[in-house]
């Protein structure tokens, strides 16, 4: 199993470390204090008399405090006298609130005083982030060396602070402050260059502290010289601060600081919709989504925005901010406002092929460590998502249906218009009717769709997919965002645009539905590559055909049984690709492994065409993976390995899988709102509804769930659906208003007489 890592972040500040709560050099999976994309804290090693301690218990649950409890290793005397180990209690209390606050606690239990040497090693490297996943920096396009880093400076050292510093090649100054409200015995700076051993073992099974590769960068051993007396408390507080360009942070008392990060919690759960069942372990994970999607969020001017994942992408994303506002509507549509106004702002402005930017475009990622803002990589901002302005499309039609905001319509109308002309101006390079991609930077991503590994697109012979490549999902957002915005400009008075878009979405699903289909598969392609030919990887991508809607009607029974077959449904869930596939790997990052996110899109389409039973069967798949996992937290993605009941398997852990991760948050909420069948339209005041609830499932209450200006409460049962408006605003009706075309009938619309897959006879309650 992968090492138990801890993980606290709040705002823009997060700490990865591991079960022991430290960070020993040179390790391999990310651990250390990030800000601004840049690690403020590379080392972190806590030892008593030059050994470490006994974990007995850790925990990083609430995401913006961990508690860690270790006791001493046997420990000897200076006189020779032996000490017994679990004599002494080591508590580490720890929260992020523009840095890391922590307080070392001891307690000794026996009943003569014990003297102890604890000692802390304290450095940074400042690597930026791109470069811990193991990017070479470039210069002029060449791979460099060290000189081509800025540099290390030799760590200031006071009576009772500590200051570890980096000039970078972008002339900004990066400081860690380190600052003790107990002075320390003695301190010495420890020069840069291969350590020594650091951490000697209590134990045969403990492997002490080496370097094997990386030099350590420059820093500061700190001892504290005590002499424990029986059953009375001694407490060490710290804080370790990131600045970068003389920024001067505020802080207050440790005490007080966790007091308001607890009370903001609280705060944020009663600010979004109470989602509850009865079943408390499904309420359990849908309340886990709740609280690792507040860790991920960050406040800026535009307001909300949810960062894709710790460690590796905990920065702003595009594609990552839309689909995880998108699944937590029914939670909390600010996230949504607040990602839109965010991704408008930073939308495309020029022709830019350093950052794979045009006018119109929205960004895939943003950057603010020293090689973006040095030039090394082009992520300020990057442009390189294919899938990202759709969706930003089909999320701003959304948060229309749930708000019906005539202001914010008007503040992001401009935006949408010029979303809708990158499509037809940049997003089909080749004329051919698909909005496509063609990396044109030279550090820019090969593949640019959500499977964005360099060989997530493969042809049967093992060859890469060449570019452009029209990826299969992409014309289903792009249907989908026509469809949407054609019936949300026809309320709104722009018929031209309205009408502009009936045709071309009906243009487009035409042809879709001729140029992917495989005849021998009875499937959909993955995509087109530059010769136009069919990918023919049987994916998970065509299941967000089911949630665009652009499937033909009489195909979608042929794509959910072919989802749900053994090759590609685990019984954890669907996989990314078929284990027929040549180059199938269930522990790969896109060829066989399984995503949260991907299969609650999957589950929301089968329920759109009306395989309830199967997006049941998807859903309990997920929840029943993860169940499984430590806090009942889904992570970003985990291997593929089929489900063996006979031996009561478990679902593969990924070994660099983020978690939390933004939209394996959000996949438990969207899930449930997969359940419910809920589709709001605030404008005409209805709330559809189509519930089908699992077996272990018999009742879904929402309350204070935001329509347009007001709340309501929801009480839903198989016999029964409750809707508590205190305004008289809504009214709930049993079925799905369809998805439609104006005047388009048969398989891409029409009446319920027309067998509209969408449609299951609305009514009105009685």
């Amino acid at each position: 199993m992968a090492m138990e890592k801890l993980v606290l972040a709040e705002d823009q500040v997060f700490l990865v470390s591991d079960e022991l709560g430290d960070v020993p050099h040179n390790n391999t999976q990310g651990l250390g204090l990030y800000y601004l994309d840049t690690r403020f804290l590379s080392i972190f090693e806590f030892t008593i008399n030059g050994a470490q301690p006994i974990l007995l218990n850790s925990s990083s649950e609430q995401n913006f405090m961990g508690n860690l409890q270790l006791t001493n290793p046997p420990l000897t005397q200076e006189n020779g006298e032996l000490i017994n180990p679990q004599s002494i209690s080591v508590r580490r209390n720890r929260f992020i609130d523009g840095g890391l606050q922590e307080r070392l606690g001891l307690f000794n239990y026996k009943s003569f005083p014990i003297p102890v040497e604890l000692s802390l090693i304290l450095g940074a490297d400042f690597k930026d982030m791109f470069e811990v996943r193991g990017m070479k920096r470039e210069v002029g396009g060449t791979p460099t060396v060290e000189e081509h880093r800025g540099q290390i400076l030799t760590p200031i050292v006071g009576d009772s602070t500590i200051s570890l510093r980096y000039i970078g090649l972008d002339g900004i100054e990066r400081r860690t402050e380190i600052t003790f409200e107990y002075s320390y015995t003695r301190a010495e700076i420890l020069p840069g260059g291969e350590p020594e051993v650091i951490c000697a073992p209590p134990s045969a099974s403990t492997t002490a502290t080496v370097s094997t590769s990386e030099p350590r960068p420059p820093c500061v051993r700190l001892v504290f010289q005590l002499v424990l007396q029986p059953h009375k408390p001694y407490a060490i507080t710290f804080y370790v601060i990131p600045t970068v360009a003389g920024e001067q942070p505020k802080r207050a008392s440790f005490d007080a600081e966790a007091k308001e990060l607890r009370e903001s919690y609280e705060q944020w759960l009663t600010s979004c919709t109470q989602i509850r069942t009865d079943n408390e372990i499904f309420d359990r994970m849908v309340n886990r989504g709740e609280i690792d999607l507040r860790a991920l969020l960050n406040t800026f001017p535009t307001g909300l925005f949810p960062t894709a994942g710790i460690p590796w992408f905990a920065a702003p994303f595009g594609r990552d901010a839309l689909i995880t506002s998108l699944q937590t509507l029914i939670l909390n549509p600010d996230i949504a406002v607040g990602t839109l106004r965010f991704l408008s702002q930073h939308q495309g402005k020029e022709v830019n092929e350093w950052r794979d930017e045009q006018p119109g475009k929205i960004l895939h990622e943003i950057r603010r460590g020293e090689m973006a803002t040095y030039g090394q990589i082009p992520h300020i901002p990057y442009y390189g998502s294919i899938d990202a302005t759709p969706l930003f499309l089909i999320l701003f039609a959304e948060v229309m249906d749930w708000l019906d905001d005539t202001d914010l319509y008007s503040e992001l109308l401009p935006a949408v218009k010029k979303a809708l002309d990158w499509i037809d101006s940049y997003g089909d390079l080749d004329g051919d009717g698909y909005v496509e991609y063609r990396t044109l930077s030279r550090r820019g991503l090969r593949n640019q769709a959500w499977k964005d590994s360099w060989d997530s697109y493969v042809l049967p012979d093992g060859s890469l997919a060449e570019p452009p490549i029209a990826a299969v999902e992409v014309q289903g957002y792009v249907y989908d965002a026509e469809v949407r915005l054609a019936t949300l400009f026809g309320r709104r008075g722009e018929g031209e645009w309205a009408d502009r878009l009936i045709t071309a979405a009906q243009r487009l699903k035409a042809k879709f539905n001729v140029d992917f289909w495989l005849e021998e598969e009875q499937f959909y392609a993955q995509g087109l590559d530059g010769l136009k030919r069919p990918i023919p990887a049987v994916t998970s991508n065509v299941g967000h055909c089911l949630w665009s809607g652009i499937i033909e009607p009489g195909r979608a029974r042929l794509v959910v049984e072919r989802l749900m077959a053994e090759d590609m449904f685990s019984g954890w869930g669907i996989r990314t690709l078929s284990s027929h596939y040549p180059n199938f790997n269930p522990m790969s990052y896109h060829n066989g492994s399984i995503w949260p996110h991907d299969n609650s899109l999957i589950a929301a389409g089968m329920k759109r065409y009306g395989f309830d039973g199967e997006a049941n069967q998807v859903i309990n798949g997920i929840f029943q993976a993860g169940l499984r996992f430590r806090y009942n937290r889904l992570p970003e993605l985990f291997c593929g390995f089929q489900r063996d009941l006979r031996y009561f398997s478990m679902p593969g852990e990924y070994p660099i899988s983020c978690s939390p991760q933004a939209w394996a948050t959000g996949g438990m909420i969207f899930l449930a709102q997969t359940l419910l069948g809920l589709r709001p339209d605030a404008a005409n005041g209805r709330l559809y509804l189509r519930p089908t609830l699992p077996q272990w499932l018999a009742r879904i209450d929402l309350y204070n769930l935001r329509l347009g200006e007001g709340k309501v409460n929801l009480l839903v049962t198989p016999a029964q659906v409750n809707l508590e408006d205190k305004q008289n605003r809504f009214q709930v009706l049993l079925g799905h208003e369809p998805l439609r075309l104006e005047g388009e009938q048969g398989s891409a619309g029409g009446s319920p007489e027309g067998g509209h897959p969408f449609w299951v006879g609305p009514r009105a309650l009685p």
